[in-house]
């Protein structure tokens, strides 16, 4: 504090000398806050976390409780599924429902009645995902190859590696 007085002082010209100069006001020393003051200061985080859940339908893949097969005439001849090019995300408002037909792959059921593969990453089961999954919203509410994750109810986490989509084809043998 007195080297700033010091220099404010050593600093002025000497011509100035003979008239009064005024004095600095005096410096205010900073410090910690007292308790009194931390109290009245508040620090909030706020954080949101979407989390959406699709549901399972039964497919022969995770059907533990079915009864004997049905003779084979009351039956729907089975539908033939073809996989075409799909895009790489899927918007994940679109997605309704989720079916385990593959061992290794999850169907992907949208809002507009179409079927999408999501083919699971190396090491996960389809099975792990009889009840379902769930999946953590992202910022642009896409769920992507190569990028998301989904988590089953028994805990398994997987990344979808690609997805194709699935066309009904006539069967006329």
């Amino acid at each position: 504090m007195l080297t700033a007085a010091f220099l404010w002082f050593a600093a002025a010209p000497v011509a100035e000398a003979t008239t009064p100069v005024a004095t600095p006001e005096p410096l205010v020393a900073i410090s910690a806050p007292t308790p009194e003051q931390t109290s009245s200061f508040w620090q909030m985080v706020i954080e949101q976390q979407l989390i959406i859940r699709v549901p399972a339908r039964r497919s022969q893949l995770n059907d533990f409780a079915a009864g004997p097969a049905p003779s084979r005439r009351a039956t729907e001849l089975p539908v033939v599924w073809k996989e075409k090019k799909a895009p790489k995300c899927v918007s994940m408002r679109n997605i309704l429902g989720m079916q385990a037909v593959q061992r290794d792959s999850i169907d992907l059921i949208t809002r507009q009645k179409q079927r999408l593969r999501a083919q699971l990453n190396r090491g996960c089961r389809a099975l792990d995902f009889y009840a379902g999954f769930y999946m953590q919203g992202s910022k642009d509410g896409q769920l992507c190859e190569d990028r998301d994750q989904i988590h089953a109810r028994t805990g398994a986490k997987c990344e979808i590696d690609k997805f194709r989509l699935m066309v009904p084809v006539r069967d006329d043998d």
